[in-house]
């Protein structure tokens, strides 16, 4: 019997009597040996539920794809960083202050909104001083060498303890944990088909055809709902997409793998699908990513995030030429604290002295949040430079810092937030702790127990944001990262200036420096100014 009329069958049965719908597959393939609809009239209802955008995509989809070149990731940094920081020379402390004493203005406690536009950090363009906001799987990160007694192990980005969050549909579900959040999706049982054969254009065609005559535009609008409720940003939009799919298909990659890329389509993204040996799921993101391997193809970046944990290889591929007219997003990774996870609530004490006088900070967080942020795949620096902390987490940061800073000068209250982050953390670089390089969003910091330049400097940008109003900037030497803040009054000390302002050196990483101190080792080397 042909597979085509096989499938048709079987689908108009589920369709037309529901007395069927609860027989397992097996009892499907019995039933229609002994029941022989009109063929003709099945395939026909079918062919009619396609729209005309899913005709025209099977058309392009059958037709011969073309090879394309898997590109090598993009490395930010080719530069290694130091291995151990140096520690600057004590200074003694001012009778009076440098500049005159400036009023500090509490700024809201959220995070700052990040650019939605395509960051780089080739050519960095002037930015306006973005304004605070509220504070969702390429390969997973791996875990850290050395485990702290005050924190659990790195959670693993795989569902958490469950807690009902969104409105179940009054219809039959598929009900899955999404890091907290107990998420009810209509459940059609019909988008459930299995691949069959060996993967090429002709078989990926007919498991498009198979899906788009199923009911499908449900469960996509339940999606679409559950990632408004939740205030999903497009790259956690996508990881829920796969979720679901995943509960279709738990132990089918490739079924999987082609579900969620049907669904991001229908669902309105611009996901594509890509095959040597397996297939791939590649989309276009706004944001530049690092240690992703991609291809281009009509003039834009497809980047093989693997929402499925299938990193790919470089090498040869193939893809289709054509474009689903429904499918038009590109990935957006701006605001990640947008998400507001829930579950088990982990603990980190700090503390720092300053002046003779020690200072004990302790915040808490939401562990199942340190596993989102482990899906992302590496953005460039500013974005984790305007990431920010979750609300909850921000309000007790802040809130313990603010009377430190208060009733000082700006140059006072920012030489405590370098001590506070110079020296609340320990210092390691990324492959020594992670093997791999593995830049951290500001909660990742607080999570893991080591951090590097780039994280101590994403972190003492939003507490001086945060905190003091003031404009900072990042300073990317080769193999360092530090930052600059541009004072309303004369400072001494190293500084450049970039868009009319002067930016003072402000080194987190290195320990015991004061505003204007710049690391031995960079002292006459031109950093890359970068505004975020």
């Amino acid at each position: 019997m042909n597979h085509w009329i096989t499938w048709s069958i079987a689908a108009w049965v589920a369709t037309c009597l529901p007395a069927t719908s609860a027989m397992a597959e097996d009892e499907y393939e019995a039933w229609l040996k002994q029941n022989q609809p009109d063929f003709q009239q099945a395939q026909q209802e079918f062919q009619d539920y396609l729209d005309e955008n899913d005709r025209e995509f099977i058309g392009f989809l059958k037709q011969q794809w073309k090879e394309v070149e898997i590109k090598k990731p993009t490395v930010r940094d080719t530069k290694p960083k130091p291995m151990a920081m140096p520690t600057a020379p004590p200074v003694k402390a001012q009778p009076r202050p440098i500049t005159p004493p400036q009023p500090i203005i509490d700024a809201p406690i959220s995070e700052v909104k990040p650019d939605t536009k395509p960051s780089s950090n080739v050519e960095p363009t002037p930015k306006t001083t973005p304004k605070p906001t509220p504070v969702l799987a390429e390969k997973p990160k791996p875990k850290p060498v050395t485990p702290t007694p005050i924190l659990a192990e790195k959670p693993q980005p795989k569902p958490v303890l469950p807690t009902p969050v969104t409105q179940a549909p009054t219809a039959p579900v598929i009900t899955f944990d999404y890091y907290g959040h107990r998420v009810s999706i209509r459940e059609e049982r019909r988008l459930k088909q299995r691949f069959r054969g060996r993967i090429n254009n002709e078989s990926i065609a007919d498991y498009w055809q198979k899906l788009a005559s199923q009911p499908h535009q449900k469960p996509v609008k339940d999606l679409k709902h559950a990632a408004k409720t939740l205030g999903l940003n497009d790259w956690s939009t996508a990881l829920l997409f796969d979720q679901y799919a995943r509960q279709l298909h738990p132990h089918d990659d490739t079924s999987r793998q082609l579900t969620t890329w049907f669904l991001l389509v229908k669902g309105g993204y611009n996901a594509r699908l890509a095959y040597n040996q397996k297939a791939y799921l590649l989309m276009p993101s706004k944001q530049p990513l690092f240690g992703v391997t991609y291809f281009r193809f009509a003039g834009e970046r497809y980047y093989a995030v693997s929402l499925n944990d299938t990193p790919v290889q470089t090498g040869k591929a193939f893809t289709y030429s054509g474009k689903h007219s429904a499918g038009a997003l590109a990935l957006d990774f701006s605001e990640p604290n947008r998400f507001a996870g829930q579950g088990k609530q982990a603990v980190r004490d700090l503390s720092f002295q300053y002046q003779q006088q020690t200072y004990n900070v302790k915040v808490t967080y939401t562990e199942s949040l340190v596993a989102y942020l482990n899906t992302y795949p590496q953005l460039s620096l500013d974005n984790y430079f305007s990431a920010g902390l979750p609300e909850a987490t921000a309000q007790q940061l802040l809130s313990q810092l603010r009377p430190i800073v208060a009733d000082q000068t700006e140059e006072e209250a920012v030489n405590r937030l370098l001590r506070f982050v110079q020296t609340a953390f320990d210092y390691k670089t990324d492959q020594d702790q992670f093997r791999q390089e593995n830049y951290l969003f500001p909660l990742e910091t607080l999570h893991y127990p080591y951090s590097d330049c780039e994280d101590r400097a994403a972190l003492f940008a939003w507490l001086t944001k945060s905190l003091l109003n003031l404009d900072v900037v990042m300073l990317d030497f080769p193999g360092h990262i530090a930052a600059a803040v541009a004072f309303n009054g004369k400072v001494k000390g190293d500084n450049w200036r970039y868009n009319g302002k002067t930016y003072t050196v402000t080194d987190p990483t290195y320990i015991n420096s004061t505003v204007g101190m710049t690391m031995p080792n960079f002292k006459r080397k031109k950093p890359k100014i970068v505004a975020f």
